[in-house]
């Protein structure tokens, strides 16, 4: 039997899949830690409200209740909690809470890793937080290997505002090799390029209100299936820029390893990118097949998030328009970007057969 804390089903595994656990004696909970913070409970919100808590003491002895608990770790551990304990002595501290379950047969699934709070490997699955999620690619977009000729040298798609990519937009945005975007901020909207983009994601993304958070969750259908506009290839840009820019979502979190779609899109289609997150992330995607050291990533050891930044922006003015410069990268990054295309697609049809195999095997470990 299973229960689930964070939503029935979070871990979007086919009914036929989960069949044998639903039907198991052992009595099993999947605790999805994102959902269950943010839709569950308040602990998403700030220590000077007056909203109520959840103790540590009650999730644990709620966990004792089961054989086994498979703990969800999504994205990011600290967001989703009340992490300000020390303004008030009765809130619940995630160190606490580890400490304890590590007493308990709990397992987990980490879709990312935090430094600041290490699991055993021994009794985790470890997955990038992309490789689970739908990613489309049209027959049309063309996995170009080798060097053509086209419009720019970069496109730079910026979703919701932030100040690290605020900072990258304006140093950026007026080079005549970039075609770039920043359709959640309120001001720079109306500088972007749009002429590339398909209508119906532009109409999705302008109509919201930017005085909220831009919504890049929103469906927008491709081949009868909906698919969120930030995990849809955007083929006419791919297929008329060279190379991307990627902006993570957290990229000041040292110690972080947390990559969304907007990293797995290039390696999904075979192409070099530059990208702005928390350092180390080579080593990071290393462990899982991907070969990334070719990608010219030096920055990615700097731990300094402005040194960090400001090795990007000169690596991006050096490629610039530089034909030669182009196509050295297509030459000495094929190898790799093939080499990662191939282990993206074979992550992403094996995801949930590992899932699913390795919690059956934890769960015939107590049978």
């Amino acid at each position: 039997m299973i229960t689930y804390k964070g939503g029935e089903n979070s871990l979007y595994i086919p009914d036929s899949e989960r069949k044998y656990l639903e039907d198991s004696e052992c009595n099993i909970l999947i605790f999805n830690w994102e959902r269950w913070c943010f839709h569950e409970t308040d602990w998403c919100t700030f220590p000077n409200t007056n909203t109520s808590t959840v103790s540590v003491g009650e999730l644990i002895e709620e966990i004792k209740e089961y054989d086994i608990c498979f703990f969800v770790i999504s994205e990011m551990i600290v967001q989703n909690l009340l992490f300000h304990a020390s303004i008030n002595d009765n809130l619940p501290t995630i160190d606490t809470l580890f400490e304890e379950m590590s007493k308990l047969n709990v397992v987990y699934l980490c879709l990312s890793e935090d430094s600041n709070f290490p699991i055993d490997k021994s009794k985790s699955l470890n997955m990038p937080w992309f490789t689970d999620k739908k990613i489309y690619i049209s027959e049309n977009t063309t996995s170009d290997f080798d060097y053509r000729q086209k419009d720019f040298t970069f496109n730079m798609l910026l979703g919701s505002e932030r100040k690290h990519r605020t900072k990258i937009f304006e140093s950026l945005r007026h080079n005549s090799y970039m075609y770039s975007s920043y359709m959640g901020h309120a001001y720079h909207v109306k500088n972007s390029d749009t002429h590339l983009d398909t209508g119906d994601i532009i109409s999705s993304l302008t109509d919201q209100d930017l005085s909220m958070k831009l919504n890049t969750m929103e469906k927008i259908k491709r081949e009868d299936i909906n698919y969120c506009i930030s995990h849809i290839v955007p083929e006419t840009i791919y297929n008329n820029t060279h190379f991307d820019i990627v902006t993570e979502s957290q990229p000041k979190r040292n110690g972080l390893h947390f990559t969304t779609e907007k990293t797995g899109k290039p390696i999904a289609a075979g192409r070099f990118f530059i990208w702005y997150n928390s350092p180390h992330k080579v080593e990071y995607l290393r462990q899982f097949g991907f070969e990334l050291q070719d990608y010219m990533c030096g920055y990615d050891q700097i731990i300094d998030d402005y040194d960090r930044l400001d090795a990007i922006f000169t690596l991006v003015r050096e490629i610039g328009n530089n034909e030669n410069y182009i196509k050295k990268i297509y030459e000495d990054t094929k190898e790799a970007r093939i080499h990662n295309q191939e282990v993206y697609n074979k992550l992403k049809k094996t995801y949930h057969i590992r899932l699913v195999d390795w919690m059956t095997s934890e769960v015939n470990k107590i049978l």
